[in-house]
């Protein structure tokens, strides 16, 4: 009963928000809306992890970085809305999610932008897509590995995103570690809770609505962000790139003391 409820009070939390961003966002002028929209995702965010109850502390106040492309682990469904209820971003994802019913709209509410994986030629289109949100001073969100992991260890990474980033001293590249430090209550190490809420808990990968129903599922969840610093990209091309990006989140993922309350 709990996950249900959970369920359409996010539905019903989520689409009213929506509206009222985009009529906000609407009564403002062109300059100011994706400032408006990122902020108004905060809100939709925070009271969707209100919801689920789940807590999210940050390893530092990072709350806004202006065009800085940030990067981080993906262990569930519910990652955008973890990192967007501490952090001002846009999210960049696959683009047949603009085609799911209901879904779809709300990410297009919010600004996310669109990439599809499927033609290697559309790269270029992306990368300037991201650099274009970055020069108009927003944050840009990915998850390189391109698709959710087991929470133990970092899949490849996808190298289109950093395109954007390449030889453009105005861009800045930052790093984020997902990492569990609680589930239900209990106060958990290492890679433990990862795994738990993670795709590859049960030993095979979720559909969305899966894994929203797995993750509804939580009576109580503790989530740590451990922002990195700016790392120092000149001179690099995109494949370099991400991997000093790769390497800087397996080292955020080391065994640091938590955040606590």
């Amino acid at each position: 009963m709990r996950v249900w409820l959970r369920l359409v009070c996010l539905l019903v939390v989520t689409i009213i928000g929506s509206i009222q961003t985009n009529i906000g966002a609407l009564l403002r002028p062109k300059i100011e809306r994706l400032a408006y929209r990122m902020r108004r995702q905060g809100v939709a965010a925070r009271r969707a992890c209100r919801i689920f109850n789940i807590h999210v502390k940050v390893s530092e106040d990072a709350r806004i970085a202006l065009s800085t492309l940030r990067v981080s682990n993906h262990l569930t469904v519910m990652d955008p809305i973890i990192l967007a209820s501490q952090l001002d971003v846009c999210f960049a994802g696959k683009a047949e999610i603009a085609r799911w019913p209901i879904i779809g709209w709300i990410c297009k509410c919010y600004a996310m932008l669109l990439v599809d994986r499927r033609h290697r030629g559309k790269v270029k289109t992306f990368a300037s897509q991201i650099r274009e949100r970055l020069q108009k001073r927003g944050s840009v969100l990915v998850f390189p590995e391109g698709t959710t992991g087991n929470g133990k260890t970092l899949l490849p990474f996808k190298t289109g995103a950093f395109e954007s980033i390449r030889d453009w001293n105005q861009g800045r590249l930052q790093p984020i570690f997902i990492n569990v430090v609680g589930v239900n209550g209990r106060i958990i190490q290492g890679d433990e809770g990862r795994i738990a809420i993670s795709q590859g808990s049960d030993g095979k990968h979720r559909t969305f609505i899966e894994d929203t129903l797995h993750m509804a599922g939580f009576r109580r969840l503790d989530i740590e962000l451990r922002i990195g610093p700016f790392l120092n990209i000149s001179g690099m091309d995109r494949r370099a790139i991400s991997e000093a990006a790769r390497g800087a989140i397996m080292a955020l993922s080391g065994n640091n003391p938590p955040c606590t309350e």
